[in-house]
């Protein structure tokens, strides 16, 4: 069975993906910051600060799963944050470009992360499918495309097979970002967030994962892919359905952008802006969804 590398290991979706992986039989290793081989995930040391690379793991490697990167989300995008969110995506990717150009035998595959957020932080009727290009050219856009020609230089320059996954905003009992969003309407305060009219695209964490392990084995599956459920839902929408699962009220009243903006900063855009985004392209590569609607995904999730 083949030996899958996954960078980002330790992280939710990482976490979740090995146990998949694991249960269909594939051997996983990880990249880490420390090397401890001798656990049930064997891991490999790395630092891409200090162009540090244990080339052991990318000599057992036949896939690359590319998950590492700071979180988008955690606290505000100061120059400093900003510079650790591009590095420790591209400057990763990097190091293992570089590091597999001089071995004889490379990998099969390299499979990265990406975000919705190429698309923009706007609010439109447009609805994105993976041949669009942004509307707006702003920090996280900016990400996304050099997260993505980081992705596609193993394609150009190692002729390996690359798939870039376009993530939506997770949903899962593990995730901390449906948490914070869940907060509200716990207290029974549940309410839309901005004007409310702003898409959501989502996904819930098995679903990613499983679209994961489609690319893994499906080699068809080449370039882009917009990692999202068919059900597209306004903010307002998908907060109403929060606070009904949880049996809590849901108030009109929303909560005003410039709140948000206040305590968030430029991060508040991911929340207060976004677009509808198609899954057409998955669906038509033969991947059926788990939870197509957000009401089956939430109600697994709380």
């Amino acid at each position: 069975m083949k030996t899958i590398l996954l960078t980002g290991g330790s992280g939710m979706i990482g976490r979740k993906l090995s146990d998949l992986l694991i249960e269909k039989g594939y051997q996983v290793i990880w990249l880490s910051r420390e090397r401890h081989v001798n656990g049930s995930i064997p891991r490999y040391r790395w630092n891409y600060l200090k162009n540090e690379i244990d080339r052991e793991a990318l000599e057992q490697a036949d896939v690359i799963i590319h998950l590492a990167g700071s979180n988008l989300g955690e606290e505000a995008w100061t120059r400093r944050k900003k510079q650790e969110i591009v590095e420790s995506r591209v400057q990763t990717a990097r190091l293992l470009l570089e590091t597999i150009r001089s071995m004889p035998k490379k990998p099969e595959s390299f499979i990265s992360a990406s975000a919705v957020g190429y698309y923009g932080m706007q609010t439109s009727d447009r609805i994105y499918s993976e041949e669009d290009l942004p509307a707006q050219n702003d920090f996280l856009s900016r990400t996304c495309k050099k997260w993505e020609s980081a992705a596609f230089a193993f394609r150009d320059e190692l002729g390996m097979r690359t798939v870039a996954l376009r993530t939506a905003f997770v949903i899962s009992k593990e995730s901390d970002a449906f948490k914070r969003m869940s907060v509200p309407a716990r207290f029974g305060l549940g309410a839309p967030l901005g004007s409310g009219r702003q898409y959501l695209p989502w996904i819930h964490l098995d679903d990613l994962c499983r679209i994961y392990l489609k690319t893994v084995e499906d080699s068809r599956m080449q370039g882009i892919y917009n990692a999202v459920s068919p059900q597209q839902i306004t903010n307002a929408e998908f907060m109403k359905v929060l606070a009904k699962e949880m049996k809590r009220p849901f108030f009109i009243p929303r909560i005003p952008a410039f709140i948000l903006r206040l305590f968030m900063g430029e991060v508040a855009g991911m929340i207060l802006e976004g677009s509808r985004v198609s899954p057409q392209k998955i669906v038509d590569a033969g991947y059926q969804f788990l939870y197509p609607t957000a009401m089956e995904a939430i109600r697994s999730s709380l």
